[in-house]
């Protein structure tokens, strides 16, 4: 089975007036944020060629895959280089780019707006990148209603919607799929009019339900949500009620990378469900969860992260063994206080009886299913 790269080696010289933007043309769209255009794609009203973006960002960065940080695998600049050669892709223009990192308030934000050449734009918003600021921030979405990436989102969406007229599309891939429901739920009616699609690919989702926010049934009906089978992040929090299960190649945190989502025509393979790990890990996050309230939460974060930054490390690449283990003797000075140290190793217990629970609930499924599949 092939994947989105191989895509662009399929359907590449089919232009989107013959076959209309799709899912998987979405997913290539929402990657192109992962490449650093900061000082080549303008951060304002103007557009360049994405010929010229890329020649930029090849001369700088050279033309050579490579990891982008600890989970962030290659494939983006083999992808970049099979759209500069494709018809489909060959046009566009990027404009609005804003790259923004503040360790400080555990933020992390980065979009651009890609002209299509249907006419409409896509606003695309980058995933958590290797910084633990952006992961701090992930880990917030728990506990807020609104962390700062969110609410650059929507400020950049209302942006984007009075900068341009005409139809619009936003989407986004891991915390960039949030962050574009997010977008797009909070935009004013008038905005969301103009909406064509929200894609979501694998996102967490929301501290609470969004449900039953008038912004968010305006847009429910447009909303495309993407897990693959083996989720481990789409499945977090409260998230889209109707969402399609996809097959990927790979399994556990791997399959989060969309480049391993399997493609055939202009669509994903569709699975019949998550797996039974993903079910277990999901159940067993829940009952976590529900189990510590937003002040425990919020100290065993602050305490996580606290230690983290502590030994100097700025991304998870920094965090060589060493600093791991002055992270661990860090933490053990955060929660110097007997009552903290008793909240953290509750916390640890109840995710790993958690976690027993739901795998000892879904047994009696995976027996049925041995027994059918020996035909027993």
């Amino acid at each position: 089975m092939a994947n989105a790269i191989d895509y662009l080696d399929w359907r590449g010289d089919v232009p989107m007036d013959v076959s209309p933007f799709n899912e998987v043309d979405a997913l290539i769209i929402c990657k192109l944020p992962s490449l650093d255009f900061t000082g080549i794609v303008p951060d304002g009203s103007g557009e360049v060629p994405l010929a010229e973006a890329a020649s930029a960002y090849f001369e700088r960065y050279g033309e050579e895959d490579r990891r982008l940080g600890v989970l962030l695998p290659p494939g983006t600049v083999t992808m970049a280089k099979k759209m500069l050669a494709s018809r489909r892709f060959a046009s566009l223009r990027l404009g609005g780019y804003v790259n923004r990192v503040n360790d400080l308030a555990a933020e992390q934000f980065c979009a651009l707006t890609a002209a299509l050449p249907d006419g409409t734009r896509f606003v695309a918003f980058r995933g958590t990148d290797d910084t633990l600021a952006a992961w701090r921030e992930d880990f917030n979405l728990s506990l807020q209603d609104a962390v700062p990436a969110q609410r650059d989102a929507a400020a950049y969406l209302v942006r984007a919607g009075w900068l341009h007229d005409g139809a619009l599309r936003v989407g986004g891939h891991s915390k960039g799929g949030n962050l574009s429901v997010f977008a797009a739920m909070s935009a004013p009616e008038e905005l969301q009019g103009r909406l064509l699609d929200v894609y979501n690919f694998d996102g967490p989702g929301f501290r609470e339900s969004p449900d039953g926010l008038p912004g968010y049934r305006r847009i429910a009906g447009r909303l495309r949500t993407y897990m693959p089978q083996h989720s481990l992040v789409g499945v977090l929090l409260h998230n889209s009620a109707e969402y399609s299960v996809v097959e990927s190649c790979e399994t556990g945190a791997a399959a989060h990378n969309g480049f391993t989502w399997q493609v055939l025509g202009t669509r994903f393979v569709r699975a019949p469900g998550f797996s039974l790990r993903s079910r277990v890990y999901r159940e067993a996050m829940r009952q976590w969860s529900e189990e510590l309230d937003l002040q425990q939460r919020q100290e065993l974060i602050n305490a996580v992260f606290d230690a983290l930054e502590s030994t100097g490390a700025r991304t998870l690449t920094d965090l060589t063994g060493q600093r791991v283990r002055n992270a661990l003797y860090a933490a053990r000075d955060l929660l110097g206080d007997e009552a903290e140290r008793a909240v953290f190793a509750d916390s640890m217990e109840s995710l790993a009886r958690a976690y027993i629970s739901s795998a000892k609930d879904a047994l009696p499924t995976l027996r049925r299913f041995r027994r059918a599949r020996d035909g027993k």
